[in-house]
């Protein structure tokens, strides 16, 4: 398929070549009714369909020749004048249904164009008949099946078009079209390789699109496109190899992209025999070694792009020469030297990314000749110097990212820039530093992003800032600005996201921070820039070597950072206006008074840290009903009383309270009443029952008991033959447990819940025949899943957690306990653990039916079997689990991995959820995000990457994910190669932006009755996808909207 994003003019060349493929086709003819054969057939072919705009507009009117779409024209014979059907031309008329044979019929059909509709099937064998037919578009439909022998006879064909559908089979399997000048097979699923026979086809050639499907090899098979070839687009598949000489002998070729492939190697100087070369895509793959310099010769060239590979060396100088470049984008390669291109020649750039190289030396004041630049990203570098005052000219600018570089001088820069009047994201972070910031600077009108963090800047917060009224995120951390924070700053209607941690800034805290407007309303609009290019925004809010990345201002987790400076005063009631706020961060300050109650009014907190000052009073019990909050810290400050319980205090450890002694509860140390006020139970030496030397008196005593227990083991092993071989599995399992137990290395805790109450650790280990590969029935992040045949006949699932668990056997039980109260129909019932030597073992109830994601994309009856009805109970059972979840059971779980294969299905293919609260089990105090970890490609949600902090909003998303694989039958990943993915969410919504929905449902499933049932889970899993986290419904709604599906199902 092309590349929309980089190639917007590539379509026009085609719309250009078929108007001269069909400028040979008759005109409409009305005088004469048309040929009554070619009337009957297409009677049958509307007749076929089940909705379209023709079926009624084509029965109001008898002389099919004067339908919509059908063009005839005049056929003599010896015996009458009748109008024959010569074209039908029906794309984007909503049709549904199956093509019917009866087109077939229609013997003089020159132009066939059904492309984007809903059609669905196979292709009827007889389309090979039509032996007139010149243009042949189906594109974007829901066609499956083989393609090859129903076109196979089209020997007049020119433009062949069959992208975006199902189809599948060999590549090679395609016959020879003597005549084809577009052929377009892209965005199916097509295998094999590019062999000889590929340009074989046609000596006219001019269009190759094989983009989107799961070809292997390499392109020696091009050798004989060498003459005609305009246009060769191979995205997407998993090709390899160098690229062949024979490529670079294409001199009529324009367009050449290979994006997201598996190509390496070196490319050669023979690139400068493609001359006509317009643009060039080789991004996402694995080429190294230096960029030829031989762009002179590619006078035509508006495009390169071969961001994500290996390159090294210095730019090519000669790309100065390509005077009609306006892309250039070079990013994530390993580039050296100075910047010497003589930016002069090439007056029509408009983006340039050059980011994480190893670039260096200062920027060409030629860059300034750039008129038309609006992108320029030199991001992790090593530039240095000032930034030329001749870029002030610049006025096109809107992104510029500069950051991780060492550039200087930030007065000088800013009086540069300030003259960049369309300037909306300036990225400076790490940059400029020690400088003084200036106080007296103007302009930046149109600014909504600054980033100058991690400078060590001197001075005071400016107030020129109060006259950049659009900035939505400002970063000013990791600097050494003193004074207090202006009050100015609460006047800021579009800031959401504030970071000024890291400082030494004094004062209170303005209590005009509680007035920020989009932080107090859901209603802001947060601006949506994202270059063309796809540049990322970098921001630092620590001192690590790497920033978050952000590719557009939406995810920006609303944010207050004021921690680590000298701030005094106290916390103001008001803050709890701010309601959209999904981070408060005042640690290490000299903070005073108590902690408002009011906090707990902020439904979206995730990450609340008011740690190392000076607060006094209690935790506001209120808390616990902040439901999202998942970072939460008070440790060392002076508060007393009882620890909230309930929501998701249950899962913060310890170290969020240290440093409190007055403080008490089920975390800490247990509370006891004491003058009417509930305080920490600190025994005292007085009236302790027993004193030291009755302690050190039970110490030694249970000493000796274990020393002479093992002296009677290891006795009773040494008396037996050691040089008899143990053949009996029994015999083995039984003498390692009574070892490991006799050493204190192995339990086993079943609990209330679990129907296996008799037991054993040698039963267990027996039961996965001591963990044998043949009862391994499922692998994933956490560790092995094996099938247990249990004594009394009843099968379990025992899942072997791999790794460090990171905490302690008292830890680790507490948490296991807190799973096991998890319990919901809707929910694997967790019904004990067991730790044998370094063994952590969870045993589940076994689920018959396995995983929805076997039955969804392994299972050669998974469509026979998942059937409209059973999807959705599917859907409402996983809903319900997670709900539970998140509302009801205590502590509140965000589960962080929700995806088809931990929904498993037992035999009524009931919806358990499955793997919950497991992250937390194996990283108990890390609740920051990383994508080995909590998450699965396909199913994170795009602010993961960003705030680092899992939410029950995330799960959301991840859940929508698994609504549209159950509608689409698509995996989340359909086809993945390195860095380069094509996911489902992005393909959905670009349908849905194209008005064709019903194109994203299961053929399988598709039914007019049911039409309005899965659109509306499309629109539920939709909402459920929104990239930004607060605009997601909660999964209690999404319990309620899919309920009302079922109810429909049952009026009906």
């Amino acid at each position: 398929m092309l590349v929309m994003g980089f190639i917007p003019m590539a379509f026009l060349n085609w719309v250009f070549l078929a108007l001269s493929i069909c400028s040979s086709l008759s005109l409409e003819t009305v005088g004469q009714p048309c040929d009554p054969n070619d009337l009957l057939a297409l009677e049958e072919f509307a007749g076929n369909l089940t909705e379209g705009s023709i079926i009624t507009s084509w029965s109001n009117v008898s002389n099919c020749c004067q339908w919509d779409g059908v063009v005839c024209g005049s056929k003599s014979n010896n015996l009458s004048v009748s109008n024959k059907v010569t074209s039908l031309i029906l794309p984007k008329r909503g049709l549904k249904g199956k093509i019917s044979i009866s087109l077939t019929k229609l013997d003089q059909l020159k132009k066939l164009d059904l492309s984007c509709n809903h059609l669905m099937g196979v292709l009827p064998l007889e389309l090979s008949n039509l032996k007139q037919l010149v243009f042949l578009d189906l594109s974007y439909n829901l066609l499956s099946g083989p393609v090859s022998k129903p076109v196979s006879g089209l020997t007049s064909i020119q433009w062949l078009n069959i992208s975006s559908n199902l189809f599948k089979g060999e590549l090679s399997e395609f016959g020879r079209f003597p005549d084809v000048a577009v052929f377009n097979l892209s965005n199916n699923s097509f295998t094999g390789q590019v062999s000889s026979q590929i340009c074989s086809y046609s000596k006219w050639i001019q269009v190759l699109d094989l983009s989107m499907n799961h070809l292997v090899g390499s392109l020696e098979g091009l050798s004989n496109c060498s003459v005609s070839l305009h246009q060769l687009h191979l995205d997407y598949n998993l090709l390899s190899g160098d690229l062949p000489d024979s490529l670079y002998s294409m001199s009529s070729l324009e367009r050449f992209s290979i994006l997201g492939n598996n190509f390496s190697g070196q490319l050669s100087k023979k690139l400068s025999k493609l001359s006509s070369l317009k643009y060039l895509v080789i991004s996402g793959n694995h080429f190294s070694g230096r960029i030829p310099d031989v762009f002179g010769n590619l006078a035509q060239l508006e495009l390169f792009c071969a961001h994500s590979n290996f390159f090294s060396g210095p730019l090519p100088s000669s790309l100065s020469l390509c005077s009609k470049l306006r892309v250039l984008d070079l990013r994530n390669n390993s580039l050296s030297g100075h910047l010497d291109l003589n930016f002069t020649g090439m007056p029509n750039l408009s983006a340039l990314d050059l980011a994480t190289n190893h670039l260096s030396g200062s920027l060409p004041a030629s860059l300034s000749d750039c008129k038309e630049l609006q992108v320029l990203s030199l991001a992790k570098n090593e530039f240095g110097g000032r930034i030329p005052e001749s870029f002030a000219n610049l006025r096109s600018l809107v992104f510029l990212s500069l950051s991780n570089n060492s550039f200087v001088d930030l007065s000088g820069a800013l009086s540069v820039l300030q003259q960049c009047k369309n300037l909306t994201i300036l990225i400076l972070t790490k940059n400029l530093y020690g400088d003084e910031i200036p106080r007296n600077v103007s302009g930046f009108e149109s600014l909504t992003v600054l980033a100058l963090g991690n400078c060590a800047l001197k001075g005071q917060i400016p107030d020129w800032l109060s006259g950049c009224k659009k900035l939505e995120v400002l970063d000013l951390s990791w600097n050494h600005l003193n004074g207090s924070i202006p009050t100015w700053i609460g006047q800021m209607e579009s800031l959401f996201y504030l970071d000024f941690s890291n400082n030494s800034l004094t004062g209170e805290i303005p209590k005009s921070l509680t007035q920020l407007k989009s932080l107090i309303s859901s209603n802001s609009s947060l601006a949506t820039f994202s270059s063309s290019a796809g540049i990322p925004l970098y921001v630092k809010r620590n001192q690590s070597s790497s920033g978050l990345q952000y590719n557009q201002l939406s995810s920006f987790p609303p944010s207050l950072y004021l921690s680590n400076n000298r701030l005094n005063g106290t916390i103001f009631p008001e803050i709890g206006l701010l309601k959209q706020l999904h981070v408060l961060d005042l640690s290490r300050n000299n903070i005073t008074g108590v902690i408002p109650a009011s906090i707990s009014d902020m439904k979206n907190l995730e990450i609340l840290d008011l740690s190392y000052n000076d607060l006094h009073g209690s935790i506001p019990l209120s808390f616990a009903e902040l439901t999202f909050l998942s970072k939460f810290s008070v440790a060392y400050n002076h508060l007393q009383g009882v620890i909230p319980t309930g929501g998701q205090f249950y899962s913060f450890s310890s170290s969020s309270f240290e440093g409190n002694p007055g403080l008490c509860g089920k975390i800490v140390s247990p509370c006891h009443v004491m003058d009417g006020m509930l305080k920490p139970a600190i025994p005292s030496g007085s009236n302790n029952k027993f004193g030291r030397s009755s302690i050190l008196g039970i110490t030694i005593s249970i000493g000796v008991g274990i020393i002479l227990l093992l002296t009677i083991v290891l006795l009773r092993i040494a008396k037996r033959d050691v040089g008899s071989t143990v053949d009996n599995l029994d015999e083995e399992l039984s003498r390692s447990h009574r070892l490991s137990e006799a050493l204190g290395s192995s339990k086993l805790v079943l609990f209330q819940s679990s129907n296996c109450k008799e037991l054993t650790v040698t039963d267990l280990l027996k039961s996965t025949n001591n963990f044998n590969q043949a009862n391994i029935i499922g692998c994933g992040g956490f560790g092995l899943v094996y099938k247990a045949y249990l004594p009394d006949g009843t099968n379990a699932a025992v899942k072997r957690l791999s790794g460090d668990c990171g905490q302690m056997e008292r830890e680790f039980r507490a948490e296991v306990e807190a799973l096991s109260r998890a319990q919901h129909k809707n929910l694997v019932s967790l019904q004990g653990y067991c730790k044998h030597g370094n063994d952590r073992l969870l045993i589940y109830s076994y689920m018959e039916n396995g995983s929805l994601d076997y039955w969804l994309h392994e299972s050669v009856d998974g469509s026979s079997v998942l059937k409209w009805d059973v999807r959705l109970k599917i859907a409402q059972g996983a809903a319900r689990g997670l709900a539970y979840l998140h509302k009801v059971c205590e502590p509140h779980i965000v589960h962080r991995d929700v995806k088809s294969s931990n929904i498993l299905l037992d035999e009524k293919f009931e919806a358990h959820l499955a793997d919950f609260g497991l992250s937390r089990l194996l990283r108990p105090y890390d609740t920051h995000v990383t994508t080995d970890l909590v998450g699965t490609l396909g199913y994170i949600p795009p602010e993961y990457s960003q705030t680092l902090t899992a939410t029950c909003r995330g799960d959301v998303y991840s859940f929508g994910v698994v609504l549209l694989e159950l509608l689409t039958g698509r995996r989340p990943v359909e086809v993945c190669k390195g860095k380069n993915c094509r996911d489902l969410v992005s393909w959905v919504f670009q349908m849905k932006f194209e008005k064709r929905e019903s194109e994203i449902i299961d053929s399988s499933l598709w039914d007019k009755e049911l039409e309005k049932q899965l659109l509306d889970m499309l629109e539920i899993a939709c909402r459920c996808l929104d990239q930004d986290p607060r605009r997601r419904p909660l999964i209690d709604e999404v319990v309620s909207w899919l309920n009302s599906i079922g109810n429909e199902v049952v009026r009906q």
